[in-house]
């Protein structure tokens, strides 16, 4: 049996919760078990991938679980805090902690994107891109406090490069701007993100590198709730991360599942656009909350100076709640003792987050 190390530090309500749901849920059958409603927040320019597989495929259902999802075009963090919703689905992983050290009572309970972030540059001028000590004397459009923006300063600093003074960061408002200030030759590099590479083809611009060049393990948007959690909100939260693991295994298996339940979520995209946000080769949608290399990506935060000196001591590591996944893979593995997929996502997710 494995070592519950998420006990430590967990609520009382939580723990309780938990009782609940090793005891009352299971003894209950899928027929008579109450529905659970949660309202989760997405950001409209990367979707829902792993919720609309679950959505289209009745795993929400499955789980008596009523899933209400609010597309939001800017931040899903501050209706969260404000509870006005129950989940941020896709709102990065950068983000979530940031809030934590500005006082956000936040935790990270699963994962959804991995990688898929490019830098981009003029198509002439991809070549000039080798290693990062090409990087100096360039100039390159962010946005502050984007999940490849931490990667990458940190990448460049870990290499001897003085961020500060051997490059010039133009941060702007979007990566729409960002694209624009490549075309114009405002900036010699820009930091894109995920569903932008038509786009960026369309300016005559091309990948540089990826996220994932820099770090294979990249994490990005992270399943995050408020840290109050209620008995009702363990046991949906639990049937929430279990649809999502499945969903997972259906984007892993028929990717072309995934565009068809996309395909509602961007009406006013073509398939072949909404393909490539959800389907992107660089991008993976995985559940798995990842809490080693979240942990990483605050130590990064923090060695590039975008965390606040008195937040510096944040104990990050308390802003994870693994309860909901662990029960999320037991339950499947107890549901398909012979399923070796599931048993494969255990292993993962140990290495992964102890």
């Amino acid at each position: 049996m494995r070592k519950r190390k998420w006990l430590v530090g967990m609520g009382l309500s939580a723990v309780l919760a938990l009782s609940a749901c090793n005891g009352q849920e299971k003894a209950s059958t899928k027929d008579n078990e109450k529905t659970y409603e949660l309202k989760v927040a997405y950001g409209n320019l990367y979707g829902a991938p792993l919720a609309d597989i679950a959505r289209a495929e009745g795993f929400f259902e499955e789980e008596n679980l009523k899933v209400d999802m609010v597309g939001l075009s800017g931040d899903g963090l501050t209706p969260l805090q404000a509870e006005k919703v129950d989940i941020a689905l896709t709102f990065g992983s950068t983000a979530p902690m940031n809030f934590i050290a500005n006082g956000a009572d936040f935790q990270m309970i699963g994962g959804h994107m991995e990688g898929g972030h490019p830098l981009v540059a003029k198509k002439e001028n991809v070549d000039q891109y080798k290693t990062l000590e090409d990087y100096k004397g360039k100039k390159i459009a962010v946005v502050h406090l984007d999940t490849l923006d931490v990667y990458f300063k940190a990448a460049l600093q870990e290499a001897g490069i003085d961020i500060k003074k051997d490059v010039e960061f133009i941060e702007l408002d979007s990566r729409a701007s960002v694209l624009e200030a490549v075309k114009t030759g405002k900036a010699d590099v820009g930091i894109s993100g995920t569903g932008h590479l038509t786009k960026t083809l369309e300016l005559g611009l091309a990948p540089v590198q990826w996220i994932n060049d820099i770090e294979p393990d990249a994490v990005c948007c992270r399943v995050t709730v408020r840290g109050d959690i209620s008995d009702e909100q363990a046991i949906a939260y639990k049937k929430f991360m279990k649809a999502l693991i499945k969903a997972e295994r259906v984007k892993l298996e028929s990717p072309e599942k995934n565009l068809e339940a996309s395909i509602d979520r961007f009406k006013n995209l073509s398939e072949s656009t909404i393909d490539e946000i959800v389907n992107e080769p660089h991008l993976i949608n995985t559940a798995d909350p990842n809490k080693n290399e979240t942990l990483e990506l605050w130590e990064k935060m923090k060695s590039i100076g975008y965390v606040k000196k008195e937040a510096e001591n944040i104990d990050m590591n308390a802003h994870f709640n693994l309860s909901f996944y662990e029960q999320a893979i037991d339950e499947l593995i107890e549901e398909n003792p012979d399923d070796e997929y599931y048993q494969k996502q255990l292993e993962r997710f140990n290495q992964q987050n102890f």
